[in-house]
């Protein structure tokens, strides 16, 4: 058991924090054809010429020029002829000496920023940043944006945007002109405003996701108590139902890792017999708890519709009842107490199936106290995810 242990731990803190360069997505192709896989790591930075796509097993690479559509995760490019001012800079060694802009006709891949009734694009060239919005009926308007120098030195800036904003503003964005001078040319700034002015026509494809998790099992539990003689632990089995939390944190790859909370109720009702110099004693033991566990999950060998888990995490152990009756010299010689509480490992294996059905085999090992050892319990539980 402490080999299964060190394994999964490796396993898991080589893989909790990896960075996966493959999320799930599709592109659509110059058809209208949608091709489902997953996706290898596309930016706006620095937008490649070709991308990887994995489907049943096989990887593909694909040309982003046959593509009109890439969603990458819960990012999605569009293909879009627009219009921007390819003299915009931010460094001053190539910033701009004219205020005016200077637009000229573009096709490429823009960001989609903003899912609403009022679109919000971007585009990236040069680490220079272009928004665009767009309404339902198709019109994309370039939002005017630019620094340029004045006398050779000084940095001025060219913030027709603040006036756009004002000419799509409706009863959902209400503000003076203080509000709107307060607007900066940024992510941050912009996705707020249109997030806002979207209201409930807003559409947001979110990567983390939170399942709860109920669970029905088998439990068997065993404890081995610091009698004076060194008695073998004793189990004890029974039926339980474990509730979980589940958060995951980018639910848009085929291999996620995730963060669990679940509870768990435990017992382990035994008769000891101790051998003394005059009679056996017999000690009678009634203990229950509730035991607490906060953990990793990390996905593996995941398809469309199986995925398998492994799992690690601590446990707390906080007694519920806690009685041993005991022959009173015994008592006397070594008193006992169960009632501490106490941590320890919890850790398993499982299966995910349709994205619903739960299938684990977990473990839960309790620190030796003074009292005592051995207290562990494994239990075969089938659940359902919501």
């Amino acid at each position: 058991m402490n080999k299964f242990f060190t394994f999964l731990l490796i396993f898991l803190c080589t893989n909790l924090f990896a960075q996966n360069k493959f999320e799930l997505g599709y592109y659509i192709d110059q058809s209208g054809n949608k091709i489902e896989g997953e996706i290898s790591e596309i930016t706006l930075n620095s937008f490649p010429s070709n991308f990887i796509i994995r489907k049943k097993g096989k990887e593909e690479t694909v040309e982003t020029s046959t593509a009109t559509l890439i969603k990458y995760g819960s990012i999605v490019f569009e293909k879009k002829s627009f219009q921007y001012d390819p003299s915009t800079r931010m460094d001053i060694a190539n910033m701009s000496k004219q205020k005016e802009f200077r637009l000229v006709n573009k096709t490429a891949f823009v960001q989609l920023m903003v899912n609403g009734d009022i679109k919000l694009y971007k585009y990236t060239e040069s680490g220079v940043p272009t928004f665009f919005y767009e309404t339902v009926n198709n019109q994309l308007t370039t939002l005017k944006y630019k620094k340029y120098l004045e006398n050779g030195t000084d940095i001025n800036e060219n913030k027709e945007f603040l006036s756009q904003l004002q000419e799509v503003k409706n009863e959902k964005v209400s503000g003076n002109e203080g509000y709107y001078n307060a607007v900066k040319y940024n992510d941050a700034d912009l996705v707020d405003y249109f997030t806002k002015l979207n209201g409930k026509s807003i559409k947001v494809d979110k990567k983390s996701k939170v399942f709860f998790n109920v669970f029905a099992g088998y439990s068997i539990s065993s404890m081995d108590i610091n009698f004076l003689q060194d008695l073998p632990a004793k189990s004890y089995s029974h039926i339980t139902v474990m509730p979980e939390i589940e958060y995951v944190l980018n639910n848009n790859i085929m291999n996620p890792t995730s963060f669990y909370f679940n509870l768990k109720y435990r017992s382990v009702k035994a008769d000891y017999e101790e051998v003394y110099v005059r009679e056996n004693w017999q000690h009678q033991v009634d203990y229950q708890s509730l035991l607490f566990s906060l953990g990793a999950k990390k996905y593996f060998l995941s398809s469309n519709n199986v995925k398998f888990y492994g799992k690690l995490g601590f446990g707390v152990d906080m007694p519920l009842k806690s009685e041993i009756l005991s022959p009173s010299e015994s008592w006397r010689l070594n008193p006992i107490f169960l009632d501490h509480i106490k941590g320890g490992i919890n850790t398993g294996l499982g299966i995910k199936l349709y994205d619903s059905f739960l299938v684990e085999i977990d473990y839960d090992y309790i620190f030796n106290t003074l009292f005592m050892r051995k207290n562990t319990s494994i239990n075969f539980k089938a659940g359902y995810s919501f």
